[in-house]
């Protein structure tokens, strides 16, 4: 995908002059929400962008003779060592949110300190931090204050580090902004707790982008920490209402300060409420929710001096990124990487498992493999599985209650399909146009399956579809588990064909109906 054809042009009006072409910048977490945001601006503005990946498993999509994909762990100093020979300037876009609540924040501290040792070794000019607002003197959430302690370690090299800090980034597919729209669109009555009565200030992804891009190519060598954020300062209840007047919802707050917990509880409680409907994890949520507990404004705006444009308002910022999703423009999203625990597994093909469980299905369809292939890759989000949604439906919640992702994920597009797409509790591993999609199921279960759709062209403008179930079993469990679903898996699969029959006949002209 040419990054020169998806950038958003989100920083043509920045008065800054681009640094001397061809500059090497390195994005690390080039696979996360805002780095994929970050890079097709920094390509168009002449730049060659060394974008740094954990594990090759994840698909990488932008392609660009000054795009250069590389794969480290910065938690392997050996691996950073190669990542940033002839750096220039460095973007630090790396948190590990993801992770266990006791885990992420050391394991942020390990990594930001791995990264500025090697840094400094490699001779980088400048790095760039994007962190979290908040005062380190009222009590923060882990989250944010894990977010200022990374931006403290990188700080105590010898090299420039230009931090920003921002609040909520409201953009289609971050997570703030998913877990916003769940909370409007799926609550008719919300729990007040007094932490709605913080302020923040929210900032579009498009402005952060332009500080990003800005704040590099603003000439100065001097550390520095700048709070950046938009036009208005709400109240998270003002927030809450604002969006839902916007998305014409009608919802309510009731008070919820009777009941004896801790905000840190409730806060995890309301998070395994809200984790039943939205696609974000009950850690992300519960992280999200515990930054509530302050203030996250900007207490300077010194970087208006520097990069004096006009931050949209939380209104218009909104209106966008909603009216993005209608037109189905929304490149980028937070479930583009993979849950943790399916991060390092090998693709299908890779396995030489001789425990494979193998369900397969086939059916002959008068039409070419391209009509075919267009019905195949609508499956999933709002079109529904074709057969049995309802068991789908059970099965998607179920996955809730254990802490998976179940259906809520949807699609990014709801028409086109691309390698690395999450799909409901489903992940697109291959996708090859007119003969082959593969999805890796990312569900909780006792095994690893794969659900595989092959199209062999025929004779006459036909198409035979093979529809495979791929599973690899844990002891007992797994093979009980696929004994109790495999009535379920024919039922389905065997309509599911039958669908993709009957819609590819009626789109083919050639076939005569009686």
């Amino acid at each position: 995908m040419d990054p020169e054809k998806v950038h958003y042009n989100y920083c043509d009006e920045l008065t800054t002059t681009p640094l001397a072409p061809n500059t090497k910048v390195l994005v690390t977490g080039a696979n996360g929400y805002v780095s994929q945001r970050l890079i097709p601006e920094l390509v168009h503005r002449g730049y060659f962008v060394r974008c740094m990946l954990r594990t090759k498993n994840t698909p990488f999509l932008l392609d660009h003779p000054r795009i250069e994909v590389v794969y480290a762990d910065c938690l392997v100093k050996e691996q950073l060592r190669l990542v940033l020979q002839d750096i220039e300037i460095a973007y630090y876009l790396i948190h590990s949110m993801r992770a266990k609540r006791s885990e992420f924040a050391e394991m942020d501290k390990m990594m930001a300190q791995n990264f500025a040792e090697e840094a400094e070794k490699a001779g980088i000019k400048k790095i760039i931090y994007l962190g979290g607002l908040g005062e380190t003197n009222v009590l923060l959430s882990r989250h944010l204050q894990s977010r200022i302690e990374v931006g403290e370690i990188l700080s105590k090299s010898s090299i420039p580090v230009i931090s920003l800090r921002a609040a909520i980034i409201i953009g289609t597919g971050s997570t703030s902004y998913e877990l916003l729209k769940s909370l409007v669109m799926h609550n008719r009555w919300i729990p007040f707790m007094v932490e709605f009565n913080n302020l923040c200030q929210c900032i579009a992804i498009r402005d952060v982008i332009k500080y990003l891009v800005g704040i590099m190519e603003f000439r100065s060598n001097v550390s520095r920490v700048y709070h950046i954020g938009g036009k208005d300062v709400l109240a998270y209840k003002d927030v809450i209402l604002g969006f839902a007047k916007i998305a014409k919802r009608d919802i309510r707050f009731f008070d919820v300060f009777w009941v004896p917990l801790p905000i840190s509880v409730s806060c995890r409680i309301f998070a395994c409420w809200l984790h039943l409907f939205t696609s974000l994890p009950v850690n992300i949520i519960s992280l999200l929710l515990n930054s509530l507990k302050s203030d996250v404004v900007c207490l300077n705006n010194d970087i208006r001096n520097i990069l004096p444009f006009e931050p949209l308002s939380f209104e218009i910022a909104v209106r966008r990124a909603l009216e993005r999703e209608r037109k189905s423009q929304v490149f980028s999203h937070w479930s583009d990487v993979p849950p943790d625990s399916m991060r390092d597994l090998l693709p299908l093909y890779e396995y030489e498992s001789a425990s494979f469980v193998v369900e397969e299905h086939s059916i002959d369809i008068p039409a070419n493999s391209n009509i075919v292939f267009q019905s195949i890759t609508k499956i999933g989000g709002k079109h529904g599985w074709l057969q049995g949604n309802f068991l789908w439906r059970i099965r998607g919640f179920i996955d809730r209650l254990l802490g998976g992702i179940g259906l809520q994920r949807g699609r990014r597009d709801p028409d086109q399909l691309r390698e690395g797409d999450s799909l409901d509790f489903w992940r697109v591993e291959k996708l090859e146009p007119n003969k082959e999609l593969l999805l890796r199921a990312e569900l909780i279960s006792p095994g690893l399956s794969w659900l595989q759709f092959l199209l062999d062209p025929g004779t006459n403008d036909s198409t035979k579809l093979t529809l495979k179930a791929h599973f690899i079993p844990d002891p007992f469990w797994g093979q009980l588990y696929w004994f109790l679903m495999s009535k379920f898996h024919t039922y389905i699969f065997k309509g599911m064909l039958a669908h993709f029959r009957q819609t590819a006949t009626e789109k083919n002209p050639k076939v005569i109906k009686s």
